[in-house]
């Protein structure tokens, strides 16, 4: 009788795994860079030395190249090719790839699964009514600036303020999304604020198990909802218990007012007048609540993080923090302490430090994935087959210096100023939103918000780095994270 040990049981494993991974490249795919390490592939180096490796093999084999991670091959893109992914959408499906890391079917179940619905949404009742909200938004910047940061007579040291800064940017956004009732409750607010942080490590979360097959990755990731855990059920409970009051309210003032219901200027009631909104109905308050944090999950998380890095951006410089200043004194002035979008549009020199600050935002790959739905052939003559997963690799494009001259890799917080070029401007160049006509639906809100969040503080605050160095991000694989060093808070001497 033979006996098998369990050192050869995995050895047969391995290289039946070996077998099975090993990759098989097309004529006419993009060059596959060369490995050294079986099965794993080029998996350590994307995940630990991402910057350095990527760009070597770019600098080797050109703007289109695949590389073997999690026991698949994946196209990496850059400038022209890159490029022909926004203008060519219906050949490449983003949801297909992030769902096959980052389940949020199944995170927001009763949510409407149709990405169009939530860019129509966020591009008419969210950026598309700024102008309206605006007042709002500045209302609640600013009481969540005097709660959260408040009197800095003595220096106060914030740590990790990324966490800080993701608070007061949600509670004007929950003001535009379910109104000054239901947003006055600060339970709420945090919901709809820490979503995206508790759902963060789903995306960061490596597939390993993608080595033996795509669909153990899912199946482990989502093992605690089928016993009833979700990191969004405690969310979805307590914004439905702070809403039901409101719809409730909301409802019989329509009924009781017929023709003469003013509707009230937020998502909810947007949501509220849509044909399939019936509060009779089971679950139909969560369906409109999962709708809702498929907005908020992207709108907070995203602006409170080009806000966090451009005040660590202003932090470092005091030279800029300064010009920043008195850009800012002569706005208040004028308008007495009560800007209008115009003059948040109109502030310049911020809106060219916010938008350096999100092209060094660092991330060297895009963290949305695409799926090529079917085989597409570049304009460079390489052909990508049907199934395939790409990247985009949005550092180099946003490093480029055919784009942004000799100095693309310096920060200079000024290069946009007389470029006629603001933030939100999406051009081939400049991908920070994506491109073509799915880029990003909600910028226009983000961008002003976070320069009148900025505004707001540069005018009471002088702010500096504990260390008084320019601090760094911090590397997560391709992607990077805020620094959580100290931010310092100091109250500025008001002239009279």
């Amino acid at each position: 009788m033979i006996e098998v040990s369990m050192f050869q049981l995995f050895v047969i494993f391995v290289i039946i795994l070996y077998i099975v991974r090993r990759p098989r490249i097309g004529e006419n795919e993009p060059p596959l860079v060369p490995y050294t390490i079986p099965i794993l592939g080029h998996t350590y180096n994307y995940l630990f030395n991402t910057k350095k490796f990527i760009k070597e093999c770019k600098e080797q084999y050109g703007d289109c190249f695949s590389i073997y991670i999690f026991g698949e091959v994946m196209t990496i893109l850059s400038r022209d090719t890159l490029t022909e992914v926004f203008r060519n959408p219906d050949n490449f499906d983003m949801i297909s790839a992030t769902k096959e890391t980052f389940p949020l079917d199944q995170l927001l179940p009763y949510s409407d699964d149709k990405p169009e619905f939530h860019a129509r949404t966020a591009r008419e009742q969210v950026s598309g009514k700024l102008d309206i909200n605006i007042g709002i938004v500045q209302k609640y910047l600013i009481k969540g600036i005097e709660n959260s940061i408040g009197d800095c007579n003595e220096p106060k040291v914030v740590y990790n303020a990324w966490n800080l800064i993701n608070y007061i940017i949600a509670l004007p956004i929950a003001n535009v999304l379910v109104g000054e009732e239901a947003a006055s409750h600060e339970d709420l607010v945090k919901a709809l604020g820490d979503l995206a942080f508790d759902l963060g490590p789903l995306l960061v979360i490596p597939p390993i198990l993608f080595f033996i097959h795509k669909k153990l990755h899912e199946f482990v990731l989502t093992i605690p909802f089928k016993f009833g855990w979700s990191p969004v059920s405690r969310h979805r409970d307590i914004v439905v218990n702070r809403l039901r009051p409101v719809v409730e309210k909301r409802l019989k003032e329509r009924k009781e007012l017929g023709d003469n219901y003013k509707p009230y200027n937020d998502l909810l009631d947007y949501y509220m007048s849509r044909p399939n909104f019936d509060n009779t109905k089971p679950n139909n308050l969560h369906f409109h609540v999962d709708n809702l944090f498929s907005i908020s999950f992207a709108a907070i998380n995203t602006t409170s993080r080009a806000a966090v890095d451009a005040l660590y951006d202003m932090a470092g410089r005091p030279e800029v923090l300064n010009e920043l200043y008195e850009e800012a004194l002569a706005f208040d002035k004028e308008c007495n302490g009560s800007v209008t979008l115009a003059d948040v549009q109109n502030m310049v020199k911020l809106d060219s430090l916010v938008k350096e600050s999100l092209r060094h935002a660092g991330n060297i790959i895009n963290l949305s994935h695409h799926m090529v739905s079917k085989s597409y052939t570049f304009s460079n003559g390489f052909t990508i087959p049907e199934g395939r997963k790409i990247s985009l690799y949005s550092d180099d494009m946003l490093k480029a210096k055919e784009n942004f001259g000799d100095d693309a890799e310096e920060f200079k917080p000024f290069r946009f100023v007389n470029a006629k070029s603001p933030a939100t401007k999406v051009d081939r160049s400049y991908i920070v939103f994506g491109g073509g006509r799915h880029a990003c639906p909600g910028r226009f809100f983000a961008i002003n918000e976070t320069k009148l969040f900025l505004h707001k503080v540069i005018l009471n605050y002088k702010i500096s780095t504990k260390s008084g160095k320019i601090e760094d991000k911090i590397f997560i694989g391709p992607l990077t994270s805020p620094s959580q060093s100290g931010l310092v808070f100091e109250n500025r001497v008001k002239n009279n």
